[in-house]
């Protein structure tokens, strides 16, 4: 009987215990001369900007496929719900396509989530890039297959006549091709001139594995089979063009959802046109984040470049970090993607090790 108890015991603890969850699955990374794959599982993007787009990636050393949505655009979709589907699977299921690298975000992938092709992705990952609506894609990747997934620059910023900015071009590469960098030291911190430096709301250290995306987009995933994990994780946020109200409805909607109950950090990247300006009395957003984020009793730092903005530093979702809110840095702890792990290792001069090791 003791024997029984000590065993239901133990599976109760392992249940509540998010650091022993499986770790996640990491894609391949992907080298020059390898395919990578364009798909628009949202809304359309021009097909002049998607040879632009194209092109610039070639210009990187990559071969290029373009997925067919097979079918004439529907209205802000690419095209039909099955037809995106099956395009977006059709990258999944191709053995030559190492990446995949959505086009624009918009709105329409999360009428497509329960018509992925998640075993085919589970059995041979890939690394799918995107951000704002293609939010609902990386966190339905995470739930149902396991693999980590990357909130980054997309076609739209591709098809510029640079392609992405240098900025952005700087925190890109490195984490899809298994680059030994000393960036992950302090991601995304080697800012240029007259941008922004992230602001510390409450000060502290943390260390967990990164998730969130587009705020909008999270929360409506709440209470479906894709919905957000976020116990023990580093939660970020991002948003844009919503009211301050609009802000706190969200927020507050991840609080009643226990969102927000054992997170162990948040970082907030960019929110453009969401500063309110309402003559009848607004909150500011930085009122907002600190009427729902001071209480949470973790570190949270918010302005972190990553988001709807021009230069934006490629995120993991996934992958295990390390926050800093006291001295406004976040550190890649382990690489993103798989070969990665027999090259690099904690303490080696370009991932730092995890805080237990640096108390002792």
């Amino acid at each position: 009987m003791r024997i029984t108890q000590v065993f239901i015991a133990s599976l109760c603890w392992l249940a509540q215990e998010p650091t022993l969850a499986p770790p996640p699955l990491k894609p391949p990374p992907i080298a020059k001369g390898e395919v990578i794959g364009l798909v628009a599982p949202a809304s359309p993007l021009a097909q002049k900007q998607i040879q632009a787009a194209a092109e610039q990636i070639r210009r990187r050393g990559f071969r290029v496929k373009i997925a067919d949505e097979g079918s004439r655009q529907r209205g802000y979709l690419s095209g039909v719900d099955e037809a995106r589907a099956e395009a977006f699977n059709s990258l999944i299921r191709d053995p030559e396509v190492r990446a995949i690298f959505c086009l624009r975000g918009g709105y329409g992938s999360p009428r497509i989530l329960d018509k992925i092709d998640y075993a085919a992705l589970r059995q041979s990952p890939k690394a799918i890039v995107g951000y704002s609506d293609i939010t609902a894609i990386l966190l339905s990747v995470q739930a149902r297959a396991g693999v980590v997934t990357f909130h980054g620059p997309m076609g739209k910023e591709w098809s510029t006549a640079r392609g992405i900015t240098p900025f952005s071009e700087k925190y890109f590469w490195d984490l899809l091709m298994g680059s030994e960098s000393k960036l992950f030291l302090n991601w995304g911190g080697e800012r240029a001139n007259g941008m922004k430096t992230p602001v510390t709301i409450v000060k502290g250290q943390a260390e967990g594995r990164l998730t969130g995306g587009n705020l909008s987009v999270v929360c409506s995933t709440l209470g479906t089979p894709f919905e957000i994990e976020t116990q023990g994780r580093i939660l970020f946020l991002e948003e844009v063009g919503e009211k301050v109200f609009r802000i706190d409805r969200l927020l507050n909607q991840l609080r009643l959802a226990g969102k927000l109950r054992e997170i162990r950090g948040v970082l907030l990247g960019m929110f453009p046109g969401c500063e309110g300006h309402d003559p009848e009395g607004d909150l500011t957003l930085g009122e907002v984040f600190n009427d729902y984020l001071e209480p949470l009793g973790v570190p949270v730092l918010a302005d972190f470049p990553s988001g709807h903005v021009p230069d934006q530093v490629m995120l993991p979702f996934g992958v295990l970090v390390r926050l800093d809110a006291t001295t406004r840095t976040l550190s890649i702890l382990e690489p993103a993607v798989a070969p990665m792990a027999s090259k690099l290792k904690p303490g080696d001069g370009t991932i730092p090790p995890p805080l237990e090791e640096q108390r002792q």
